[in-house]
């Protein structure tokens, strides 16, 4: 297989078209209920991940199943398209949702939520083995998840130790999440070898800062060094200039400074960077560009079917349900 974006961007340009439009959606969205939303569904290229869903007593934790089925395939596919230096490249892009599923496993273990409840939380696109994960999501402390992953060989094993260490030292979540951003983007950059790969991941981390920064603020405390994730357009005085409110200019991420809510703040973060994404898969045809918009898109995808299916199965007004998928 080849190490040749050229090739691997054809075969995803094709996967692109399989996604769900705005007519799809709204044929979704119009459905009269949940057994027909789920045919709806079966109409499309999701029907094969479909079967278990119309079984008798099925419900919404066979469709969730069936979605994170779906998107764990199509990471999967993509991933099998490249080789090399390339596919070190793709799998960092799929190790965000390790990062996210990093981040869930540790918040479930210090709020006791439960192994069940940690599983249901978790992104099947990421690269960590599920009989990891559900190791780490059965712990009882944070070492023995940093253990597990440890075990498993995965490249932020090192990362899950540092963030168990620095919730150890200061009894914080957002520390610990900080420690698990640095980890990732340090790794992420190391192996980024594509220009405009490196470009969109300085961009990621000049939001993830500025949301650090928001919570700083909303909380009255003042900017602590030790907050700041490296590899970004700022240095540390600019972090320290974000902390203060001060974006230095920057539109979308005064906005996300100035956000009335932490969910309104991620809200803009997100378009923030779904745009990064559509603007570097534009200037950069053949480069990792293409993937990182497709691989976003689909988890957008994904993301508005749960929300619809929700609505659908519990009988919610269809213009409730639309307002909740376009937030």
């Amino acid at each position: 297989m080849p190490d040749d974006y050229s090739y691997i961007n054809t075969r995803v340009r094709v996967m692109r078209t399989k996604l769900l439009d705005g007519r799809a959606l709204d044929s979704a969205l119009a459905s009269g209920s949940y057994q027909e939303f789920l045919r709806v569904l079966s109409e499309t290229d999701l029907a094969p991940n479909l079967r278990e869903t119309t079984g008798e007593g099925a419900g919404l934790g066979e469709l969730d199943r069936a979605l994170s089925r779906n998107f764990f395939d199509t990471t999967r596919r993509v991933l099998s398209f490249a080789d090399g230096d390339a596919k070190r490249e793709i799998s960092v892009l799929l190790m965000k949702w390790d990062l996210i599923n990093l981040k869930s496993i540790a918040r479930g273990i210090v709020g006791g939520r439960g192994p069940e409840a940690v599983m249901d939380s978790l992104v099947a696109g990421g690269t960590i083995k599920p009989a990891a994960l559900q190791t780490a999501a059965n712990s009882t402390d944070l070492a023995s998840a940093a253990a597990a992953i440890t075990v498993s060989g995965h490249p932020l094993a090192a990362t899950m130790r540092d963030g168990a260490a620095a919730y150890n030292a200061s009894n914080r979540l957002l520390d610990l999440e900080v420690a698990l951003d640095q980890g990732y983007y340090r790794y992420a950059l190391s192996v980024a070898r594509n220009t405009s790969l490196r470009r969109y991941l300085a961009r990621e981390i000049d939001v993830t800062n500025a949301l650090i920064a928001r919570n700083m603020r909303q909380g009255g405390q003042t900017a602590n060094p030790n907050l700041f994730v490296a590899g970004g357009h700022l240095d540390a005085a600019g972090y320290a200039r974000l902390a203060g409110g001060d974006a230095g200019g920057v539109a979308d991420i005064a906005a996300i400074l100035e956000a009335p809510s932490l969910e309104a703040a991620e809200v803009l973060a997100r378009n923030t960077l779904d745009i990064a994404a559509r603007n570097i898969a534009a200037g950069d045809p053949e480069g990792v560009g293409i993937i990182l918009d497709f691989l976003r898109r689909k988890e957008i995808e994904i993301a508005k079917l749960r929300l619809i299916a929700r609505g659908k199965f519990y009988d919610l007004a269809t213009e409730q349900i639309r307002q909740e998928v376009q937030a």
